[in-house]
């Protein structure tokens, strides 16, 4: 078969099958956008995108960008964690992942700092629960005012290869991108506050059997979460190396079985939770589809409705905890936080 073309994709092949009726240039084109994930040896597709000549080429080639990236996707879910973030990788195979939503700047980042460390996406940064990292040398999307993002090849900014055979997560870092920062900087995040900004920007993070603790994992190999603030890509240059290096001691952390039927003497039935662990005296619920953070003595209420105990069990485990409260009745401040995780859908009546 002489009209297809193959590419790499997080570790998988996806083939572009072209109409016979497509002219040449059209063809060449999509090859050359992505001639930097082209596969040269043999082998069978994981996924096919046709490749038709229906819209007009810039929007086609936009087209075709976002098939790929979900046929791949799809494919290793329940595989890797998968980051909508841009990826550069030092010499020594070390990846910076810089996790953000659409406009945060990850296309422009990945052409600035491609062209000092090595280029691995500016979209998607797929990585073994290990930390070995899956390039994706895909197009770069270049935002134009009025038309589909131009779709143009690494090389064509001339763009640093990176070594795929010893690419490793060392950091993830959340964009935050501020036209009034005069200098970047740095910081680190805590567990709890970084995955409810992370987690919204990965890829079937629910097929993974324990989510929260395979990333809680992670943050601890690679040093812990950290921010960059920043305005310019240029500024962010310097800092690289330094964010490869971060290490921080770990949050010390345990996983936390979720409560299953009915709890606290019939009143309430807990929602379903995937996944769930404790970090000191705040905890972090995921359901599949947004994580919930519990702080205060919402964990503890929580850490008690596990254990079975009705409200008066529950009102007792968290004044031995926390003591009597300086103000206010007890039971009516446990009362009061029942309400809100029923209001929060942790809870729900029965």
């Amino acid at each position: 078969m002489t009209n297809v073309f193959d590419v790499a994709a997080l570790g998988t092949r996806v083939r572009f099958a072209f109409d016979d009726d497509l002219p040449a240039t059209t063809v060449e084109a999509v090859r050359s956008a992505w001639i930097d994930a082209a596969l040269h040896t043999p082998g069978a597709p994981d996924a096919v995108v046709p490749v038709t000549a229906e819209r007009e080429p810039d929007a086609m080639a936009e087209r075709l960008t976002v098939e790929v990236t979900l046929a791949a996707l799809r494919k290793r879910r329940a595989q890797l964690l998968m980051f909508h973030a841009a990826g550069v990788a030092d010499a020594r195979g070390r990846v910076a992942a810089f996790v953000g939503p659409s406009g945060r700047g990850k296309t422009t980042l990945s052409r600035t700092l491609g062209q000092h460390f090595g280029y691995v996406s500016d979209e998607t940064v797929g990585a073994e629960p290990g930390g070995r990292v899956l390039s994706y040398r895909k197009p770069l999307s270049v935002v134009r005012r009025g038309a589909p993002k131009q779709q143009v090849a690494p090389r064509a900014f001339g763009l640093v290869d990176a070594d795929d055979a010893r690419l490793q997560l060392s950091a993830i870092t959340i964009l935050d991108r501020d036209a009034g920062v005069v200098a970047p900087t740095v910081e680190a995040v805590d567990f709890c506050d970084a995955v409810a900004e992370v987690v919204p920007q990965m890829s079937y993070l629910a097929d993974l059997p324990t989510p929260l603790q395979t990333l809680a994992v992670t943050a601890d190999r690679i040093g812990g979460f950290t921010r960059l603030r920043y305005s310019d890509a240029e500024s962010v240059t310097p800092l690289v190396p330094g964010l490869l290096d971060h290490r921080r001691e770990g949050e010390p952390w345990h996983a936390v079985p979720a409560p299953g039927g009915t709890v606290l003497g019939g009143r309430y039935t807990a929602s379903p939770v995937l996944d769930a662990v404790r970090f000191g005296d705040r905890a972090v619920l995921f359901t599949g589809r947004r994580v919930q953070v519990l702080d205060g003595i919402a964990p503890a209420v929580w850490d008690a409705l596990r254990a079975g105990h009705d409200l008066d069990g529950v009102v007792t485990a968290v004044t031995d905890e926390f003591g009597d409260p300086p103000h206010g009745d007890a039971r009516a401040i446990v009362q009061s936080t029942l309400d809100q995780l029923t209001g929060e859908g942790i809870l729900a009546g029965v």
